[in-house]
């Protein structure tokens, strides 16, 4: 029941996506504030990292960082600020950890991981470019079906030789039938089935590597300070919450940089 969690979050996060985009531009600014803040907080605890409350402060910044220069970005490409962004995350994430000391263990994985979490929450800001190029949105929405209906198939309880191509297969098929049937949408059914498989792809792709983490053994920082059984298991709900949180939010970040590249190459 627990991988059905993510797909909760993920369906919560991308209901308010797609009825924000009918809703006004404001309230979709402020679903993609939630990503980003769904992000920060699961991340770490999803890659124990031996600086939980910091790491989550430095993603919580730059993605904020990053919905601010996209909304207040007006010309094409309406990303210009990335690469800085981007930039200075790297440098925070070295400064951070040097901080710990040279003799800090896990160091490489640590920078690596927090370098990661700093491109997911940046990436949430091309939903914000996305909605801000011309045209009409129909290609967000459709995406954000594909999306749901690949999170769907990545929950079901077989192993990942079979949901990855489910989830490629109906993320694909939801948005062809979308494109065609649910929408009177600009984006032509050839184009849906392009969005959809990659959307598949990216979802599927997600599952795999962050599922290998989410799974892997604890660095254990805090289950090693916690002296009784009660607390430790405290300690496991709460990572595991914040787990499904960042599998959850994490391909609803990511999916903001299909559609964009979609709208800009091919609308």
């Amino acid at each position: 029941m627990i991988r059905w969690i993510r797909v909760a979050i993920a369906l919560a996060l991308a209901l308010a996506l797609g009825a924000s985009v009918y809703w006004g531009y404001t309230l979709f600014l402020l679903s993609t504030v939630l990503i980003v803040l769904g992000v920060a907080y699961g991340w770490p605890r999803l890659t124990d990292s031996p600086q939980p409350r910091a790491t989550s402060i430095m993603l919580a910044l730059f993605g904020l960082a990053g919905l601010f220069a996209a909304w207040r970005d007006h010309s094409a490409p309406y990303l210009d600020w990335l690469p800085v962004l981007a930039g200075l995350g790297l440098l925070w994430a070295f400064v951070q950890n040097l901080v710990r000391g040279l003799g800090a263990s896990d160091a490489v994985a640590n920078v690596s991981a927090q370098v990661a979490g700093g491109v997911i929450v940046l990436s949430t800001s091309t939903w914000v470019a996305a909605i801000t190029v011309p045209g009409d949105k129909e290609a967000i929405v459709v995406g954000l079906m594909a999306l749901m209906a690949a999170e769907c198939m990545t929950a079901l309880p077989w192993p990942p030789i079979y949901t990855s191509p489910l989830a490629v297969a109906m993320a694909t098929a939801v948005a062809g039938i979308s494109s065609v049937l649910v929408l009177d949408a600009s984006v032509g059914w050839p184009l849906a089935l392009v969005l959809g498989a990659v959307m598949g792809l990216l979802v599927a792709g997600v599952d795999r590597m962050l599922g290998l983490i989410a799974y892997a053994q604890y660095q254990a920082a805090n289950l090693e300070i916690a002296q009784n059984i009660e607390s430790k298991k405290s300690v496991e709900k709460a990572r595991s919450f914040a787990v499904q949180l960042a599998l959850g939010a994490a391909p609803i970040a990511l999916g903001g940089v299909v559609v964009y590249a979609l709208e800009r190459v091919a609308l």
